[in-house]
This record gives structure tokens, sequence and C-alpha cells, in this order.
């Protein structure tokens, strides 16, 4: 059997640095590390939509889309491959899916903060995102993680320096498994 990869989950906000965090690790780690942000795959920037759709339709294209980029990452891992998700977990039934999708797999849980106002500016900056998204995103409700990298004013270089010294000196994250025995107890949204 093929071993399996690790999976290295930035977690932040929207606009709090973690696309750039992820790009500025690859060329520090051992190839070959896969960087799969779910904007990539969205379901609202990678489609064309014929029809209009409404709010519950919209809700649940998007649950497909971000169930399906779970099972997409676990393929990628399970083929042997090292994977860096770039993903907020904003919703409680994200963390859930994830916790029964990536069982038995090394991942480094790395919550990535930055200051109120420098995520407006950013959104501000950006043009691209909703006004606000950032601060309504409640991204660290799971109340564990293996690092933390604070954007406001370190750069992306030195964030991800840090990230990869980490996986480097440990085989994998602690705070899936903390989480998923925690939250075994707890229903599923």
């Amino acid at each position: 059997m093929e071993a399996r990869g690790r999976v290295v989950l930035l977690n932040g906000a929207s606009s709090s640095g973690k696309s750039s965090i992820g790009r500025a690790m690859l060329p520090l780690l051992q190839d070959p590390w896969f960087l799969v942000p779910v904007d990539a795959i969205s379901g609202l920037r990678s489609t064309v939509h014929r029809a209009q759709l409404d709010a519950a339709e919209v809700a649940a294209m998007l649950t497909r889309t971000r169930r399906g980029y779970h099972r997409a990452v676990a393929a990628l891992a399970s083929a042997g491959n090292d994977v860096i998700m770039d993903y907020p977990l904003s919703e409680r039934w994200r963390l859930h899916d994830l916790l029964a999708v990536l069982e038995g797999y090394a991942v480094t849980l790395v919550d990535v903060v930055c200051a109120p106002e420098e995520l407006a500016r950013r959104e501000r900056q950006r043009g691209d995102r909703p006004i606000g998204l950032a601060r309504s995103q409640d991204v660290f409700a799971h109340d564990d993680r293996d690092l933390v990298v604070d954007t406001t004013a370190t750069s992306p270089e030195e964030c991800a320096a840090a990230i990869v010294r980490h996986v480097e000196e440990h085989e994998g994250g602690a705070a899936f498994d903390r989480l998923r025995r925690r939250l075994a107890e707890q229903p599923s949204p």
C-alpha cells in the first residue's frame, strides 16, 4: 500500500493571507507538495451559470463543491501526495466532514490570524470580496490548532517558514486527532 500524503490546512478568514502563505511554502518544502485552494473550485467563481440561482440553490451548490473539495484533497493525499489546503473552517459542518474524510491522514491545522482592521483594509484593496466578509467568518470556533501564525505584521514568507519548520519537526498535527476525539460525542451538523 502506498504511503498516504500529509495535509497542511491553512484556516483563516478571507483576506487573512492563506493563499500568500501557501504559495510561499511551496519552494520551502521537499517536492512535491500541491497547493489546492478552495477558491479553485469554489462554485461561484469557477462555474458558469445559465440559470439564475436562488439563495437555497446557491447554498446547496456551495455545500456540494466544498464536500467535493474535501474529497479531492483526500484523493490526492491517498495517492501519496502532500497537500496544502487554503480553506476557512467557517461553517461547523466543514470541520466535521473533514475530520471524517481525512481520518488516518497526518493533518497539520494552522490558524492564520490577522487584526480586524488589517482584514478590512485588505478586503477594500482586493475588491473581489464583500466588505465585512472576513469579520463575519467564525473560523476559529473549533478552538484547537497545531500552530498559529499572525499575518498582521508578519510577511507570508516568515509565516511560511514557521509552518514548514513545524511540519518538518512533527509527524503531523495533533489538533485533528484531539478534535476528532472531542467532537465524536457531539452530533454532526
